[in-house]
Order: C-alpha cells, then structure tokens, then sequence
C-alpha cells in the first residue's frame, strides 16, 4: 500500500508540474497576467506541497 500511495504521489507531481510550467513559464505573451497564468502559479505550488509531503513527511512515518 505505501508504494501505490508513493507512485500515485509521484504522478501528481509530475502532472502538476507540467500543467503549472505550461500555464506559467510557455505562456504565450499576450495571456500573461490572465486566469491562466494564476492556475499555473496555483498547479505549481501543488507540486511543491505535494514534494514537500514526498521528501520530508512520508520518511518520517516509516521510521
């Protein structure tokens, strides 16, 4: 169970990431400072939680 909880967490960052990069950094210049680049700021700080629950949370409770 802990590692389909792991692989599952790993999808989501990848998946978030990739969302939050193409809604942020390949924007197309006349969308900046639209909807869409907030969603990306918002996917993008997703992804960091989600690492943050993977690097540090996540080995704490196997030990």
């Amino acid at each position: 169970m802990k590692k389909n909880r792991t692989l599952s967490l790993i999808i989501i960052i990848v998946t978030t990431l990739i969302v939050g990069l193409f809604n942020t950094v390949l924007l197309r210049p006349e969308d900046v400072g639209t909807w869409k680049n907030y969603v990306g700021y918002a996917f993008l700080l997703i992804c960091l939680v989600n690492v943050v629950i993977l690097l540090i949370i996540l080995p704490r409770k196997r030990k």
